[in-house]
């Protein structure tokens, strides 16, 4: 039951949100439009009956006052001259006025009753019956005459009534149409705006976490379930889609891991032989070798170290991936961490009679001290990797407005202006290679761990420009970081 109330109210495409969305929004506009309309309406019928009717009462009014005058004119003439004509005058004129009193009734006037004007044409019919019987009966009907005149003024005056009435209904129409528009301006239309926003925010909530997905997949944030909250069925399978590519990226960053690490260990017992002989060699175990010889021994002696050291750093990658959102954060001298990373490649920068400059001064901070020995150990790596024999290494920490930053300079052919933002991606390496480049080239995850450790503390690494350097690598970790 649940599930079909769900797919009969939501829609369930975009596009059926977008339009049920609109009509929402709509629909107490379409009301107010309406209603609007039925009030205009409302208006013109009403002025339109005031108009006509008040013209024809106003018409109908005068001329019965008209005709009546006739009427009492022609029984005036007829008892003084005592002529016939006179009396089919006045019946003639009766009859007019007879007419004008139905015309006047079938207005359907509320101040005008029928039965009054029924009574009246009444008295008319039997006067035109009275008149010209004798002397006094006329005078009778002139007396009776001044009579039907007074009613004639109150018909008058029971029109101007209608007039006012109708004008007073016209204004109260009027009021509530006002005062409903006003409803409309102060009420209706912040409401319509309010609803508008709600709906918005509705629509534009599942694209904002769909973004936020997307983000986190790009940043190999696989740890989060994507879970779209949507108010149209199709989102909601996006989502689940997206979840579901989650999962396999999850699965294929673990297979990958698990392939580096089983086949670092892999190729570290067969190169434990290779060391082991080539150590014997060089050393003349197995016989006086001849300079030649020796000159090759050594070559493989050198080549073999560098590749355990990059099987060592896969091994290390492959643990960072694993462990790189837990942080410990402690206080610390970044100084003295320095001191000892420069001192654990002590013997390989006294082979290339590299010069070292290290900070002058303490500078404590607070941060994860193995992820900021990391960072110095890789760059200091790649200092002297980098850097031509004799060159100079110069390490420099100091505190800034916002927090730590670490700079190292070295001697070295630098980085290209176009690879200053790839060289920090994982297994990628710049075109420029140093001077006395060994055979075994490095694996181009140096970098991308300082990239990944400064980030987890809320920092950041990039190469800047310095006078008389071509390659500084800039560190800033900002103070007061909480990780989410």
């Amino acid at each position: 039951m649940r599930r079909l109330s769900s797919v009969l109210l939501r829609p369930r495409s975009i596009n059926g949100l977008v339009l049920a969305s609109f009509a929402v929004v709509a629909t107490p506009l379409m009301v107010a439009i309406v209603a609007s309309v039925v009030y205009v309406n409302a208006l013109n019928q009403q002025s339109e009956r005031l108009v006509r009717q008040g013209v024809a009462v106003t018409r109908d009014s005068k001329r019965l006052n008209s005709l009546l005058i006739g009427m009492e004119r022609s029984a005036r003439q007829y008892r003084i001259l005592n002529d016939a004509d006179m009396v089919g005058r006045f019946r003639e004129q009766a009859r007019e006025f007879d007419q004008q009193l139905d015309s006047l009734g079938q207005l359907h006037l509320d101040t005008v009753p029928s039965w009054n004007l029924s009574s009246l044409s009444e008295q008319v019919h039997l006067l035109t019956q009275k008149i010209g019987d004798s002397p006094q009966q006329t005078d009778q009907v002139i007396r009776e005459l001044g009579d039907i005149h007074t009613a004639t003024r109150a018909i008058a005056e029971q029109g101007s009534a209608f007039v006012d009435q109708e004008l007073d209904r016209l204004q109260s129409t009027a009021r509530r149409a006002r005062l409903f528009l006003l409803i409309c301006a102060f009420a209706l239309i912040p409401a319509v705006i309010a609803v508008g926003l709600f709906l918005t925010f509705v629509i534009t909530r599942p694209l904002r976490q769909i973004l936020d997905a997307v983000g986190h997949l790009g940043t190999a944030d696989f740890s989060r379930p994507i879970s779209i909250v949507a108010p149209a069925a199709e989102l909601d399978r996006l989502g689940e889609r997206l979840d579901w590519m989650r999962q396999r990226l999850a699965t294929i960053d673990q297979e990958k891991q698990q392939f580096i690490r089983h086949m670092s260990h892999e190729l570290k017992t067969p190169l434990a032989s290779i060391r082991e002989g080539t150590e014997l060699l060089a050393d003349g175990s197995v016989g006086e070798l001849s300079a030649e010889q020796h000159e090759v021994a050594t070559i493989l002696q050198t080549n073999s170290h560098d590749l355990a050291s990059l099987i060592d750093n896969l091994l290390n990658f492959a643990a960072w991936q694993q462990q790189r959102t837990r942080l410990d954060y402690t206080e610390f001298d970044l100084s003295e961490l320095i001191a000892r990373m420069v001192e654990r490649q002590k013997l390989t920068i006294d082979a290339r009679n590299l010069h070292v400059t290290l900070p002058r001064s303490a500078v404590p901070m607070t941060a994860d001290m193995d992820r900021m020995q990391l960072i110095v150990d890789n760059l200091l790596a790649n200092a002297v990797k980098y850097s031509p024999t004799g060159g100079t290494i110069r390490i420099d920490a100091q505190h800034s407005a916002s927090g730590i930053d670490l700079y190292v300079a070295d001697d070295g052919p630098g980085v290209a202006p176009e690879e200053r933002e790839r060289v920090f991606e994982a297994f990628v390496r710049g075109a420029n290679r140093p001077a006395e480049a060994s055979g075994v080239t490095g694996t181009g995850i140096g970098l991308s761990v300082v990239r990944d450790c400064a980030r987890a503390h809320g920092g950041r690494v990039e190469i800047i420009d310095w006078p008389s350097r071509t390659s500084v690598f800039h560190v800033h970790v900002p103070s007061h970081y909480v990780p989410a």
